[in-house]
């Protein structure tokens, strides 16, 4: 139910769903390469050795700690290497444990040309999405721009080497019809933004995890979320949230660390193990 003393909480898990497909976004983030699921490519072969993708037949085993001190576990594995247009696309899986709780993401990621290209495509995030948006209300529009995502980092391990986000912003809109108190209904609208910034690698450095140490390059770059809201088609709230990310990378195991920071927020993924 709906007044106006809830407006504000209402906006805000209708905003916190939409985070759900952004914060999916910036997880992983795949190939351009058309696949070919008939050609899978041989175990002897390799991708580029510079790549900063998982080793196939290997777990990846990571911790999430919020600044909030909850926690939650990622393993992730390739599944298998396939060749498309002559190039060796690794497919992997990420599954997500939040307490009892199992998601599991689909990627893919290839090496051309001195530079590692990673993409999610929409399909696994709208699913999570829509679900959590059906829950506050009746949707009537629901429209999701900017997919696939694409991510790509310079292979060579020095001092800017480039991380570039091409293709565009990620842009959510949801409106919903969602019953008052008093049997009304009111129309609330929500658009959200996502916009990457690209960064660089700043240093080339060692680093000790639980899983070992590893000779890595640290990247910064950052994104920004941008949420406005409409009740009846007059403006609500309007809130902007920046985030610097520091991501710790290897070739062969991908992302070592990483370290997501706002105002008053951060979130840590530290590799544990590898199996």
């Amino acid at each position: 139910m709906f007044n106006n003393s809830t407006a504000s909480r209402l906006y805000l898990n209708t905003r916190k769903a939409a985070l759900i497909l952004l914060t999916a976004a910036g997880l992983s983030l795949q190939t351009a390469c058309k696949d070919d699921d008939n050609k899978v490519t041989p175990d002897g072969t390799k991708n580029d050795p510079t790549a900063i993708i998982p080793a196939k037949d290997k777990k990846f085993n990571y911790i999430v700690t919020d600044s909030d001190g909850s926690t939650y576990r990622e393993v992730t594995q390739v599944k298998s290497i396939r060749d498309s247009a002559g190039i060796a696309v690794s497919h992997l899986e990420t599954s997500i444990t939040d307490g009892q709780e199992v998601s599991l993401l689909k990627w893919k990621a290839y090496s051309q040309n001195g530079v590692t290209t990673n993409e999610i495509p929409l399909p696994a995030a709208l699913t999570q999405l829509l679900g959590q948006v059906e829950e506050l209300g009746t949707v009537k529009d629901f429209r999701i721009t900017g997919f696939p995502q694409y991510q790509k980092r310079e292979n060579k391990a020095a001092a800017g080497s480039r991380i570039t986000f091409p293709g565009d912003n990620i842009k959510i809109y949801v409106k919903l019809e969602v019953e008052t108190d008093e049997d009304t209904i009111v129309v609330v609208e929500l658009e959200s933004t996502l916009a990457y910034t690209d960064g660089t690698v700043t240093k080339v450095e060692n680093l000790t995890t639980p899983a070992g140490t590893f000779n890595c390059s640290k990247w910064e770059y950052g994104y920004s979320y941008v949420n406005k809201v409409k009740y009846n088609g007059k403006p609500g709230d309007q809130t902007t949230d920046t985030y610097t990310v520091t991501d710790w990378t290897a070739p062969g195991v991908g992302i070592v660390k990483s370290v997501e920071k706002s105002n008053d927020t951060e979130s840590v993924t530290e590799l544990q193990k590898i199996d």
